[in-house]
């Protein structure tokens, strides 16, 4: 399949925007009330405030709270979270070749993740994970980067500013993005780039001024490349593209925690927590009112042409103008009786826990509310993590795995490793290891040192017992250890028990003779008359 023209990238970029307009509105409240701060410039202005709807800030800090406990369980900074291994295919002297030559190839590719760029991007794009998606482009770093010793780079793109295709499978099978840049920055950018003569004579007459230039990254899925196309949002028709590549690996991370079936885009905590959200911002909205209306009072004015308010808002220190103000029409200006909305600490703390709940914020229960037990803590915290164990297979594929192929495609590109390794899961596996990670491997773990003791139990008794008239110990612990779940290669087969039962044997049958030599020779030697010379 050829590559796509500019025109069908257009009409498919076209396409996917209207898939986009589909989830803006679920988006826009994640980023009015959750995560302000991650919109794009194409929202606002610099150094706009972002803040002015919100007026309880447990969904901000909650944001950042699982942005970073997301980055610890999956990616922690300065541990090697991603490690290569033989596949199951591979068995014999050359797994344990094998798992060597991987194991040194997996320390120079991943070293790239060490340089402190990754795990700024990292945490910027769970931030944004929080509402659903994630977006972070993983390139070659520039030849003035790669002198100094910097393989790639990393940047964390807000995820309005992408646009995602759906693909055959449930997965991304375009991202489209769109930014601007100075025309001076174009050439510096794609050196080996074809500018048009219409480019050409912007970037001489106007360096500084911005162009808009689309990126877009699209799969064939009969040859398993990505195409990369950077062209002029303005193109004419028949205008090559400023710059083409073909990809190995993905350079673009597009994260999706939840995804309903049939939508491109995720749906995150933010989202599942929204109505908690929205009922305790409107919440702390009218208890700071309620406050401020309390302090300042409302007040009520004759009109009696002593006091003339020019308006008479529902705020605090507002007045009212009334024919009235008790009896033989009461003082000029009267204070109104203050109001009583009383909502309760409880009720918003109540609320907050429930935001947090959804966006894995594991933290203490706040000092004002009732108190809890160490038990009921760990208990609750341990639920949490329980509950979105169900994402870290979604996240492990579309983090980790993709990150580990760009990884090695950036490596064998930059000749740090000389052979260009292809992760297929069956002669080369990944194994992640993450904190998250080894958690569930531990918990695979213990149905085997669960079995072990099982076995040591049924065991202990010697042969020839009571039970061994009754049971056939083999075959049932056999079918015990499949049944919890004991991985079949820890599993002794047949063939291999009985040549180690006829090792045992064999040691116990030359035993059993040593001991029969050992026992003739003392007989012997207390029969036999003393030596000459020795004491009788």
């Amino acid at each position: 399949m050829a590559a796509p023209t500019v025109k069908d990238l257009k009409y498919r970029r076209a396409q996917a925007e209207r898939e986009w307009a589909l989830f803006k509105p679920l988006y826009d409240e994640a980023y009015d009330f959750a995560i302000p701060y991650r919109r794009g410039l194409t929202y606002g202005p610099k150094g706009e405030k972002r803040v002015d709807r919100t007026f309880d800030m447990t969904a901000i800090m909650s944001a950042f709270r699982f942005a970073g406990k997301l980055q610890q369980d999956l990616c922690p900074p300065g541990e090697q979270w991603l490690k290569l291994e033989p596949g199951p295919l591979v068995q014999g002297k050359e797994r344990e070749q094998l798992a060597s030559e991987l194991a040194v190839v997996s320390e120079q590719a991943t070293a790239m993740f060490m340089t402190g760029d990754w795990d700024l991007a990292f945490h910027e794009m769970a931030i944004d994970l929080g509402a659903g998606t994630g977006a972070m482009i993983m390139d070659d770093a520039p030849r003035l980067w790669q002198n100094r010793g910097k393989l790639a780079s990393f940047a964390a793109i807000p995820s309005e500013e992408v646009l995602l295709e759906p693909g055959l499978f449930g997965d991304i099978g375009g991202v489209f993005w769109k930014r601007k840049f100075p025309g001076r920055q174009l050439r510096a950018k794609w050196p080996k780039g074809q500018f048009s003569q219409r480019l050409n004579r912007q970037i001489e007459e106007k360096p500084n001024e911005d162009i808009e230039i689309c990126q877009d990254l699209t799969l064939d899925y009969e040859t398993g490349v990505r195409h990369f196309h950077a062209y002029d949002a303005g193109a004419q028709e028949g205008e090559p593209p400023i710059f083409t590549r073909e990809y190995r690996a993905s350079p673009w991370l597009t994260p999706r925690y939840f995804r309903v079936p049939g939508e491109t885009w995720g749906r995150g905590p933010i989202l599942l927590a929204m109505p908690a959200i929205k009922t305790l911002n409107k919440a702390q909205e009218l208890t700071l009112k309620a406050a401020a209306i309390t302090m300042l009072g409302i007040y009520t004015a004759r009109d009696d042409g002593v006091f003339n308010p020019a308006t008479a808002s529902v705020s605090p220190g507002a007045f009212w103008k009334v024919l009235s103000n008790g009896g033989a029409l009461g003082p000029t200006i009267a204070k109104l009786p203050e109001p009583r909305i009383d909502l309760s600490q409880i009720v918003l703390n109540e609320l907050r826990m429930s935001v947090q709940s959804a966006m894995m914020d594991q933290s203490l229960p706040p000092d004002g509310a009732a108190v809890r037990s160490a038990t009921e803590i760990l208990e609750r915290v341990k639920r949490l993590a329980s509950d979105h164990v169900g994402a870290f297979g979604r996240l492990v594929h579309e983090i980790v795995l993709p990150a580990g192929e760009r990884a090695l495609e950036i490596a064998y590109d930059a000749k740090i490793i000389t052979v260009d390794v292809s992760i297929d899961q069956l002669l080369v596996k990944t194994r992640v290891t993450s904190p998250i990670a080894v958690a569930r491997y531990a918990a695979q773990a213990q149905k085997s040192v669960e079995f072990a003791g099982i076995v040591r139990s049924l065991m202990a008794t010697p042969p020839g017992s009571l039970e061994d008239l009754v049971l056939d110990k083999v075959p049932l612990l056999m079918d015990i250890g499949r049944g919890l779940g004991v991985p079949e290669r820890h599993l002794m087969d047949e063939k291999r028990r009985q040549a180690l039962q006829e090792q045992v044997q064999a040691l116990v049958a030359n035993a059993m003779t040593q001991a029969q030599l050992a026992a003739q020779q003392q007989q012997q030697g207390a029969g036999a008359p003393p030596a000459q010379g020795a004491p009788a």
